[in-house]
């Protein structure tokens, strides 16, 4: 059985993935070759077989064209992706099964895929609307997290039961393999909060608030800050984000714009706060119930909206007034929220939390032989 796992964006994807590869690739019968279009991937990939002690899989680079070369030095990475996978189809055609970890992927099949199945292997675990969520009907197989995001799409009809498995979050083995390799730790020994705003300019709390948030730290005294966005959030710009950004570093305060740290559950698990506003990393976050702080500085309708279910398990702020106390009040609040933190993140997890990645590797292999 050949199966390609495909890795269309950034290197995030690997800590979603690569461990389910590898498990599948120790399965008798199963070949897994890598495709990636990032050439950083390949260290990320490194990375994670070393910390789990398996072996390095088969990789290819992703054939790019001129267009798609121009495309991503223009930093256009939604176009780049397209016309790279377009490029692709007749050597993906090759393969048995593709797998892939994101919506995108399900465009393949009105690109020409026609022999191989499309197995989706989704990441993430918020309650975000993403407006290329339609595209989990193209896939034959999808594997989600938990309950909560299985339920979501089958009642939108986007998934069938039959065609559904819930096997986990493969990301807490790789963090499982990999957090002894980073500590977080500030001069002055104090804790610190973890600012993760989401990219999209509509939802994102960064615009307006970022450096009053930054300004707000260095004035007081309880924590250290962390800075790290959702590494989208660089796209464009060619790096004036990304400069702008680093001037505000100071002995309180780090800015991380695209480290494996960012990646690989480092900030998430360390962190005492968390300060957002949709990024799903928030339930990554609360493997370890702790306090949270929402921003809502355009003062969207949430409550009672399925999108902004998170919302409910920490103090939303629509005032920047409130910003700072807020945050200095979050610890103390924390028990007003930690039953519904525990809660919501069963159902977006299941149980148990470790083993995810062999059991995505055998509802594949399962699927495969039934197909």
């Amino acid at each position: 059985m050949k199966i390609a796992f495909i890795y269309i964006a950034e290197p995030y994807q690997c800590y979603h993935t690569a461990s389910v590869a590898s498990a599948l690739a120790a399965l008798p019968g199963h070949e897994v070759v890598e495709y990636y279009s990032f050439p950083e991937t390949v260290d990320h990939l490194r990375r994670i077989r070393q910390a789990l002690d398996v072996p390095d899989l088969p990789l290819k680079a992703f054939l790019k064209s001129l267009k798609a070369r121009l495309l991503k030095r223009a930093r256009r990475l939604d176009q780049e992706r397209l016309v790279v996978l377009r490029e692709n189809i007749a050597e993906l055609n090759q393969y048995d099964a593709v797998v892939a970890t994101e919506y995108t992927g399900g465009v393949l099949r009105e690109m020409g895929l026609f022999g191989p199945k499309l197995i989706l292997l989704m990441h993430g675990a918020g309650d975000r609307y993403v407006n290329d969520e339609h595209l989990v009907r193209e896939f034959d197989l999808t594997l989600v997290s938990g309950p909560k995001i299985a339920r979501y799409f089958q009642d939108k009809d986007l998934l069938r039961p039959e065609s559904t498995r819930i096997v986990g979050y493969p990301k807490f083995d790789v963090f499982e393999a990999v957090q002894r390799e980073k500590t977080v730790s500030f001069a002055n020994g104090r804790p610190f909060a973890l600012y993760n705003p989401h990219y999209q300019r509509k939802l994102t709390s960064a615009s307006g608030w970022m450096m009053p948030l930054i300004r707000g730290f260095k004035a007081q005294s309880d924590y250290n800050l962390v800075v790290a966005p959702h590494i989208k959030t660089f796209h464009r710009g060619f790096g004036i984000r990304e400069r702008q950004l680093k001037r505000q570093r100071s002995p309180e305060v780090m800015v991380d714009t695209g480290s494996s740290a960012m990646l690989d559950m480092t900030y998430t698990s360390q962190a005492a706060l968390y300060i957002g506003d949709v990024s799903s990393q928030v339930y990554e976050f609360l493997a370890i119930p702790r306090p949270c702080v929402f921003l809502n500085p355009r003062k969207l309708p949430w409550q009672d909206d399925p999108y902004f279910l998170h919302w409910t398990l920490g103090e939303v702020v629509e005032e920047l007034d409130d910003l700072m106390p807020a945050i200095a009040r979050a610890k103390d609040r924390h028990t007003i929220y930690r039953p519904a933190q525990e809660k919501l993140f069963r159902e977006t997890f299941g149980e148990p939390l470790l083993g995810a990645s062999q059991r995505a590797a055998d509802a594949i292999a399962q699927f495969m032989v039934a197909a």
